[in-house]
């Protein structure tokens, strides 16, 4: 969702990556275009397009929608001219309209969020999955 990542890591994705990428940014070489809304996050475009492919549940692991410790990624920070996580204000917002406009069902199983989603521990889900 963010060129400047294509630009960046597009040839390590193509290279290493074995599923099916798609993108809702036109003219990206080697992934298919998939025209999604994608609320200018990329967490949040990513709820978007599984909720655009038909998932019925969606669960969320490591959606903090804030620094945690202090970093703003899992992963060291992108290089300069990319973005690491900068509005990191405007996403709980951003969030709340994604759980408005999409149909699956979000449960949010991240240890540290400052999203308002429905809250699971993860065991519970997984347990509640394999029951069901």
């Amino acid at each position: 969702m963010d060129i400047a990542w294509w630009n960046q890591y597009g040839d390590e994705a193509r290279r290493d990556f074995k599923g099916k990428m798609v993108s809702p940014l036109r003219n990206v070489q080697g992934v298919r275009y998939l025209k999604f809304p994608y609320f200018q996050n990329s967490g949040a475009g990513a709820i978007s397009l599984a909720n655009h492919l038909g998932a019925e549940n969606i669960i969320l692991l490591g959606y903090d929608g804030q620094k945690t410790n202090g970093k703003a990624h899992w992963h060291a920070d992108h290089p300069r001219g990319m973005g690491n996580a900068g509005p990191v204000d405007k996403w709980v917002k951003q969030f709340r309209r994604v759980e408005r406009e999409v149909k699956s069902n979000i449960i949010n199983c991240s240890r540290e969020t400052a999203l308002e989603f429905k809250r699971l521990d993860l065991d519970e889900v997984i347990h509640g999955l394999r029951n069901s």
